[in-house]
């Protein structure tokens, strides 16, 4: 059963009533650390027979705080919320993140955000902290549920081979350093562009490499370059995947449209104009460049794409 969705903010009624075992965080990326959290609220939801809540916040509180930072989130909301089904959620709420949800106290958002969704135990990572100021923690969280009969638990932070704190902070560093692999471990799945696929010049066609191109709005923008990909196309019930290269970046041969990822699929002539699709970054195959002119480009192309077969066939 596909998990419900809810759309709430501070102050709105909400006609939810069942109890859950409830937990909060942003969860950018769902990664390793992330599913660690998730699993722990999952066993306990089983053995009480109550849905598993999921509580996260949107926009990101950094995009609020700092709308003028560049693109940086890890996934859109249609991966984000597909990602957290996958990993066991029953239920999503995601939390307007407001001025109004900002300037709440520990006190106001432990009675007025946590008390309306019924939750009977809330798990958070061990580092969380809430309410104006960041001023709330588990501690406080523990207290506070006393008044509601809501228990609450901190959850050690999962750590990687070499102890260091798995965090969407580390993942992003590594994808703007090229280090795909690295990313893909801490997600424990290669990482993911996702969007509608956009209409663009079409100059690949001119030159026997036709792309479908995503714009870059709005999630993180790895190292400019090439890529090896796995693409999946949703098509309906019908998903499939298709591999192909990819270049990410602004194309400085042709002209700047903004950051695009252009991806080529080999062997691959359909028409997916609007579709939905998820770009599997496999490998790195090399840095964005820019050529002379497009029979430069044409024949770098060609060598791209056979690097990218390469890595994908002992991938």
């Amino acid at each position: 059963m596909a998990a419900k969705i809810i759309s709430w903010q501070r102050g709105a009624k909400l006609a939810e009533r069942t109890p859950v075992v409830g937990v909060i965080g942003n969860f950018d990326g769902v990664h390793k650390g992330h599913q660690h959290l998730i699993s722990t609220a999952k066993m306990l939801a089983n053995d009480l027979e109550l849905p598993l809540a999921i509580l996260t916040f949107t926009p990101h509180p950094r995009a609020f705080f700092r709308p003028q930072d560049p693109p940086f989130l890890l996934m859109d909301q249609v991966q984000k919320e597909r990602v957290l089904e996958e990993h066991g959620a029953d239920i999503i709420v995601n939390i307007t993140f407001d001025e109004a949800l900002r300037t709440a106290s520990p006190e106001e958002f432990a009675h007025e955000v946590l008390k309306p969704l019924h939750i009977v135990h809330l798990f958070a990572g061990a580092d969380f902290a809430f309410g104006k100021a960041r001023a709330g923690t588990i501690e406080t969280l523990s207290e506070l549920g006393k008044g509601f009969d809501m228990q609450a638990s901190g959850v050690t932070l999962a750590v990687d081979s070499h102890q260091m704190a798995l965090s969407s902070t580390r993942i992003r560093a590594a994808l703007q350093a090229g280090q795909v692999d690295m990313a893909a471990d801490m997600l424990g799945r290669p990482y993911k562009i996702s969007g509608l696929v956009a209409k663009g010049d079409q100059r690949g066609r001119t030159i026997g490499f036709p792309t479908a191109n995503l714009p870059m709005t709005d999630q993180l923008h790895p190292a400019f370059g090439v890529y090896a990909v796995s693409v999946m196309i949703a098509a309906g019930a019908g998903a499939y995947s298709v591999d192909g290269v990819a270049n990410i970046g602004i194309r400085p041969t042709v002209n700047d449209r903004g950051v695009l990822a252009e991806v080529h699929l080999f062997d691959f002539q359909d028409d997916i104009y609007g579709q939905r699709i998820e770009i599997a970054l496999k490998g790195y195959v090399r840095a964005e460049m820019k050529f002379e002119n497009l029979d430069a480009l044409k024949a770098q192309i060609g060598k791209d794409s056979k690097r990218a077969r390469d890595i994908l066939a002992s991938s």
